[in-house]
């Protein structure tokens, strides 16, 4: 079952949100990147984050040299693989390591790193610098630290297009083959539902001790509705009121054309009609 080792490794955890990602997917990285602005207060109340990431294995690596040749987007001999029309394999794959040293890290430098890459990297063609450039000159942060844990992350020396990866592996038992946001809250599905329906269902599962932004959202949400009641009520007073000038209108014209209709009668056919005052 997917995510499976996951729901059995946070068993015990109060509250678990797992969110599948794809590096190429831009949906799925944005997705995860707007958590930074909620992130630090759920935590504080018990939520406890997990990403799990989609790498590809080559099929055929096994059969035709054992995971013992080269391949072009391919780290470990083929044991882990990734593929986009915007940068080459292996630098897909450095990215997914360099991601995950930096959610080990700091999981909350890790999403705003996110959350900016996957609006500025993602289909940029100059990928490794754009990376780069977010982690040295808008986060500040230490990318010596950060290559040093990308290049410990390699089983033994030489070339990396052959070496085994520990993170990567670890990636890959989690079995996650989607190339599309996947999104668990506990053991609930919610995949298809908007990101602002699961930050609801967050502040419900918390609802005996909310973070500050449930309360504020729930202020937010209850004027919104009085707000928006206020508005349907002056809506259809408006509608009733153009409703009854279009009625008076329309009998207006009714009554006109009564009486222009009367006032045509031609004067002699008026001649010999008994009127009230002849009759005795």
């Amino acid at each position: 079952m997917l995510f499976l080792s996951l729901f059995i490794g946070n068993c015990l955890a109060s509250l678990n949100l797992t969110i599948g990602i794809d590096i190429t997917n831009k949906e799925s990285l944005a997705y995860l990147g707007r958590l930074e602005q909620h992130y630090e207060q759920f935590e504080e109340k018990g939520l406890i984050l997990n990403i799990v990431n989609h790498i590809l294995p080559c099929y055929t690596c096994q059969q035709r040299h054992n995971y013992t040749q080269p391949e072009p987007n391919c780290f470990g001999g083929g044991r882990y693989c990734q593929f986009s029309p915007f940068a080459n394999g292996q630098l897909l794959l450095t990215e997914i390591i360099r991601q995950n040293c930096l959610y080990t890290t700091n999981i909350y430098i890790y999403l705003s790193y996110i959350n900016l890459f996957s609006q500025d990297c993602l289909e940029n063609p100059h990928y490794t610098f754009c990376s780069e450039n977010i982690l040295k000159n808008i986060i500040n942060y230490n990318i010596t630290e950060l290559d040093e844990c990308i290049n410990a992350s390699f089983k033994g020396v030489g070339d990396k297009a052959l070496l085994e990866n520990y993170i990567l592996s670890k990636e890959m038992n989690k079995q996650y083959n989607q190339s599309f946001l996947n999104v668990f809250l506990d053991n609930k599905d919610i995949t298809y539902q908007p990101f602002n329906d699961m930050i609801v269902q967050l502040c419900q599962k918390l609802h005996n001790d909310p973070p500050e932004y449930c309360n504020i959202y729930s202020v937010v949400e209850k004027n919104t509705t009085i707000k928006l009641d206020e508005q349907i009520f002056f809506y259809l007073f408006i509608v009733m009121l153009i409703l009854l000038i279009l009625i008076s209108i329309r009998m207006l014209k009714k009554a006109n054309y009564v009486i222009l209709n009367k006032a045509s009668i031609p004067i002699e056919e008026t001649i010999g009609i008994i009127s009230e005052e002849n009759v005795q």
